[in-house]
């Protein structure tokens, strides 16, 4: 399988016609982020730039209507993020160039892990923190605690957390961070990356430090990223998760999410590419 060997200081925008497209090195994808209308030449076009750039996989949320023109052109459906467009349903559809990256690895394995989730976790509220835990709004102090548990927990990762600048220019402007600290530390935290055009959210940047795991850290920082979304109006949350990592996709499937598909080789997370589930959770009022 084919990894471009550069860095996120490489990734851009780049405008085709009324499209918005993101050249992300680091994963080796194209993600189309905004369109109006998809014809066969401008879907034709999009994929030229991406083997162009060697990248791997040509990514999109799309909308119902769009999906005949993307499966003529080869894309196939991943999952569903049901709600992603103010309420209405987004098809999550890539289109493979590297055909190795098509192939999925330890199915089986993560399978049970689904399979586990699916039958016999009962949807649960998260118990209080215990004494001495603390659970806070990140903002721009909070930054080098924020890189730290990051750089602890992830080899690589998809979005560059590791970076000072880009937690700035998030917290400023569509990401909320939430942790929670044990004597001034972050020992655990989880944000939520804002789709104010189309009121949804991504639960993301999931991390806890292997001595605290267990605790119901992350339900809580998870609960309480919910309840703030549910008051700003968002119709969804949705997470990708490691396929491969029970605890996270246990967490979900507690918290009342579903499970609504799977990302074969997604992004370079861990060290390597790998398969994400999609879960998503409706909560308009």
């Amino acid at each position: 399988m084919y990894i471009q060997k550069l860095n996120f200081s490489d990734n851009r925008d780049e405008k085709l016609g009324d499209c918005l497209l993101y050249f992300d090195y680091f994963n080796s994808r194209l993600k189309i982020l905004k369109y109006n209308v998809l014809s066969n030449d401008l879907t034709d076009e999009i994929l030229r730039y991406a083997k162009r750039e060697n990248l791997g996989k040509v990514i999109i949320n799309c909308r119902e209507e769009d999906l005949d023109v993307l499966k003529k052109a080869g894309f196939v459906v991943e999952g569903v993020i049901n709600g992603f467009f103010r309420g209405k349903d987004a098809q999550c559809v890539s289109f493979f160039i590297d055909k190795e990256r098509a192939q999925a690895k330890r199915e089986e394995e993560k399978d049970k892990i689904l399979k586990m989730c699916m039958d016999k976790l009962p949807i649960s509220q998260p118990e209080e923190l215990k004494e001495g835990y603390q659970l806070i709004d990140c903002g721009e102090k909070e930054i080098p605690q924020m890189i730290e548990i990051f750089k602890d927990i992830f080899k690589t990762y998809p979005s560059p957390v590791f970076d000072a600048n880009y937690l700035k220019k998030m917290i400023k402007e569509k990401m909320l961070f939430k942790a929670v600290l044990k004597n001034g530390k972050i020992i655990s935290i989880a944000s939520a990356d804002m789709d104010k055009e189309n009121l949804n959210a991504e639960i993301t940047d999931c991390a806890t430090y292997p001595e605290y795991r267990g605790q119901g850290l992350l339900t809580n920082l998870i609960y309480s990223l919910e309840n703030d979304l549910r008051k700003k109006g968002y119709y969804t949350l949705y997470s990708l998760s490691r396929a491969i990592n029970p605890g996270i996709n246990i967490l979900l499937r507690k918290q009342g999410h579903h499970y609504k598909g799977r990302l074969i080789n997604n992004c370079n997370i861990c060290g390597g590419f790998e398969d994400m589930n999609i879960w998503v959770k409706n909560i308009i009022n």
